[in-house]
């Protein structure tokens, strides 16, 4: 799984390259700080798992994962991905779909969401499991340039136990026409 994940980061690297809406200025202006004008979006992440109450992971575990989104409202986005990661003995991975709500600040943007997951672990010295659950959230997003932004969530996880977890990523988000 991990050499999948470093597989999809890698090509997700290599298409930021060769994305002329990625690298052009003229997409987002300076007079859309808040991203009002964008359609779609894509990143990387990564961050800590703060387990609870979950058998066999008890302990901090290191994550990372892609997620896109697509805008489906003037303040809403659907998005979807995946996070996944391995430590003292236990590796977790969490599929996940979410509603999520922008909410702009000056040249800030707040967000939160809500939405489903599928999470398979496996604790340390025990069998692999596969769950279905719900998480909450929320975070902050900042206009790096052009159309690259930087992104901060936490999110509730519950079942298996209850998680947190703190991410930061890039997000490449994609004005529409």
């Amino acid at each position: 799984m991990l050499f999948f994940l470093k597989t999809i980061l890698f090509l997700t690297a290599i298409f930021t390259c060769f994305q002329p809406q990625v690298l052009a200025q003229s997409g987002t202006s300076e007079a859309d700080p808040t991203g009002q004008n964008v359609l779609w979006e894509w990143g990387v992440h990564g961050g800590n798992l703060l387990p609870n109450q979950i058998p066999g992971l008890t302990e901090i575990t290191g994550l990372g994962g892609v997620r896109g989104g697509y805008r489906i409202a003037p303040s809403g986005f659907l998005e979807s991905g995946i996070a996944t990661g391995s430590g003292y003995g236990a590796t977790w991975t969490n599929a996940h779909i979410a509603a999520r709500m922008e909410i702009p600040v000056e040249t800030l943007v707040g967000h939160v969401f809500a939405g489903l997951d599928t999470i398979y672990y496996q604790g340390a010295g025990r069998s692999k499991k596969l769950f279905g659950g719900g998480h909450v959230g929320g975070g902050i997003q900042a206009q790096l340039g052009g159309s690259v932004w930087f992104r901060s969530n936490m999110k509730f996880t519950v079942n298996p136990g209850t998680s947190m977890y703190i991410d930061f990523g890039i997000m490449f988000r994609i004005p529409g026409s």
